[in-house]
C-alpha cells in the first residue's frame, strides 16, 4: 500500500495506552489489494479502546492515514459501524481474520482491508494449579 494512502506505526509507538508492539509483531505489511499480512498478538484489557466487555479483548489493527478530509464512514463486512465522523488519522481497528473494513474520507473509498492472510496468535491460557 502506498505511503500516499496510509503507513504503519513503529513498534515504540503507543496507541490508546497500548505499544504497537503489544498489538502486531514487526512483519505487519498492507498488499495494495488491502491484504494485511503479518502477526496479530491477542491483547486483553484494552480498556481504552473500549469500555464494552468483549471488546477490550481480541486483535487489533493500528494504522495511519495519510490521505486527509473532513470525515471519514467505516464499514466493517459491508455494514457501515461508524458514519461520516470527524477526521482522524490514527485508527485502530478490532479484527478477526474474516473481516473486511473500508475506510471512507469524504464519501470516497480509500482502501478495503482484508485479513485472511494474517497469523492470529492463539490466545493465552490462564496458569492453574493444582491442588494437592
Amino acid at each position: 500500500m502506498g505511503s500516499d494512502t496510509l503507513t504503519l506505526f513503529p513498534s515504540s509507538q503507543t496507541l490508546l495506552g497500548k505499544q504497537v508492539s503489544e498489538l502486531v509483531g514487526d512483519d505487519l505489511t498492507v498488499k495494495a489489494d488491502g491484504s494485511v499480512t503479518g502477526t496479530f498478538h491477542y491483547v486483553t484489557g484494552y480498556s481504552e479502546f473500549s469500555s464494552l466487555p468483549g471488546e477490550d479483548s481480541g486483535y487489533y489493527f493500528p494504522f495511519h492515514l495519510t490521505k486527509t478530509g473532513t470525515n471519514m464512514t467505516f464499514k466493517k463486512n459491508g455494514e457501515t459501524t461508524k458514519d461520516k465522523i470527524a477526521f482522524d488519522p490514527d485508527i485502530v481497528f478490532r479484527v478477526t481474520k474474516n473481516d473486511t473494513f473500508e475506510v471512507l474520507v469524504d464519501d470516497a473509498s480509500v482502501v478495503t482491508f482484508k485479513f485472511s492472510g494474517v497469523t492470529f496468535e492463539p490466545q493465552a491460557k490462564a496458569k492453574t494449579r493444582s491442588r494437592k
